[in-house]
């Protein structure tokens, strides 16, 4: 059973509905004026045993910052809660936690408290961080517009390459291209310089974090629309194209990989305008997701969490 299942199945019914759920359909829930979000990375899953403690801290609260922002709000509180694994000591400890506090002071975040607990097994980390909405809107996935445009910020597809760069070191690439997509990987850049901009602009939007498809498919599924988008409009970065022209199969990841943590969001033509913002398509009518100019048979999906 993946989430999807897990909400239809035990969450999405008129029993479990609520205003400040957003039916849970949404990267966030709403309540007193405020919204939430919450992101558990694992290790053996987000994050490695042998990857800097430092670096893992960073990814925790950047893949839970993404998710607020996509709303157009800047995040200003979280809860920290940490079941450690059988193999942390001190040392990782006290890296991770510098990273923590790194990050807390590089996104203006207040740490207002949370737990920590010991398990036999791997490491699983999870923030909750929310912010007070001071009567401004919230973007949600759910209103995109017929004829809107879609666009994304930055690059799309480093991340999903960078783990594939790092589960198959002996791929051929320049080591400044394969260093580059696994930094992707381990660090993430919500575009928290954008919120505003989302705010007065988007009709809909949410983070790229299970892949464009699949987060595409929310946007559509939760504003009975359909899309269409075109591959080649899709910002690569320059090792993206590099490592996608060494083994042209690849490239389904820029559609199907997640853990990009770049924006996904619809509006009005010309908001590619803006720096580090690029259209890439139009929703439609119906159901469907069109991919224009595309030309493998692929399984269009991305990714799922199993539970």
């Amino acid at each position: 059973m993946n989430e999807f299942d897990f909400i239809n199945k035990y969450l999405s019914s008129k029993n479990n509905f609520s205003k400040f759920s957003l039916n849970y359909r949404d990267d966030v829930g709403y309540a007193n004026n405020s919204i939430f979000s919450t992101d558990t990375i694992c290790e053996g899953v987000h994050f490695y045993k042998d990857d800097n403690p430092f670096l893992v801290a960073k990814k925790l609260i950047r893949v839970n910052v993404s998710d607020i922002i996509s709303k157009g709000i800047i995040p200003k509180f979280c809860l920290l809660n940490l079941s450690l694994g059988k193999d942390v000591d001190d040392i990782w400890l006290d890296k991770f936690m510098k990273g923590i506090h790194s990050d807390l002071n590089f996104y203006k975040l207040n740490l207002i408290g949370g737990d920590t607990t010991k398990n036999l097994h791997n490491t699983v980390l999870s923030l909750t961080i929310f912010s007070d909405l001071k009567d401004k809107k919230f973007i949600k996935r759910s209103s995109a517009k017929l004829n809107n445009f879609i666009y994304v910020t930055g690059t799309i597809g480093d991340s999903s390459l960078g783990l594939f760069c790092r589960n198959n070191p002996d791929f051929h690439l320049l080591k400044k291209y394969s260093e580059y997509l696994k930094n992707r990987y381990l660090l993430p850049k919500p575009r928290i310089e954008l919120a505003n901009f989302i705010n007065k602009n988007a009709t809909s939007s949410t983070d790229i974090s299970d892949g464009l498809y699949s987060d595409l498919k929310n946007i559509c599924m939760t504003s009975n629309l359909g899309a269409e988008i075109n591959f080649s409009k899709i910002p690569l970065s320059t090792a993206a194209s590099k490592i996608i022209k060494e083994n042209p199969k690849l490239k389904t990841r820029i559609i199907n990989g997640g853990d990009d943590y770049e924006i996904l969001f619809t509006g009005p033509d010309g908001l590619e305008k803006k720096k580090n913002i690029t259209k890439i398509g139009k929703m439609t009518k119906g159901n469907q997701i069109n991919l224009i100019d595309f030309d493998d048979r692929i399984n269009l999906d991305g990714y799922k969490h199993e539970i």
